[in-house]
């Protein structure tokens, strides 16, 4: 007799080849800073390491999973993933030396002819996925079939 799988129907869903809509509230946050000056990088990123480990000691919640990427020597990203809007909210409390990060990229980023600092900042809501999830022990098809059934298919 074959052992039992703990995989619930919607994670065996997701993981079938192609594109899978989801109804789950996973929101990201893509975040550009464009600097003055390739110098300005690597304190930009030890600033982006403390901020994060910060979030981690005080195990923010709702933060699932963020990384820091570079476009080239001046522009980077932040890219993080939530597990819904309002978890967004609550991340400067738990982790107050993002308020310091911010102050100190101010002075970093290039300003355009009106003055006007070149940062960005989207967010997205998780709309599909692939099949293919793997990123380093994060769980993303887990946590979306977690959401129960209207997390974890949405065309049904």
């Amino acid at each position: 007799m074959p052992a039992r799988s703990t995989e619930t129907d919607i994670e065996r869903r997701l993981r079938q080849v192609g594109d899978h809509p989801v109804a789950a509230p996973v929101v990201c946050v893509l975040t550009r800073f464009h600097l003055r000056s390739p110098r300005y990088l690597l304190p930009s990123y030890r600033n982006y390491r403390q901020v994060m480990q910060q979030a981690r000691q005080s195990e923010t919640p709702g933060l699932l999973r963020a990384a820091f990427l570079v476009e080239g020597p001046s522009t980077w990203y932040s890219l993080s993933i939530w597990s819904d809007t309002g978890a967004i909210g609550r991340f400067g409390t738990n982790a107050p030396s993002h308020v310091d990060a911010a102050n100190r990229i101010f002075e970093r980023v290039r300003y355009d002819e009106d003055q006007e600092p070149e940062i960005w900042s989207t967010k997205w809501r998780l709309q599909s996925v692939s099949n293919n999830l793997n990123w380093d022990g994060f769980d993303l098809r887990g946590i979306v079939a977690g959401m129960g059934e209207g997390g974890g298919h949405a065309d049904r």
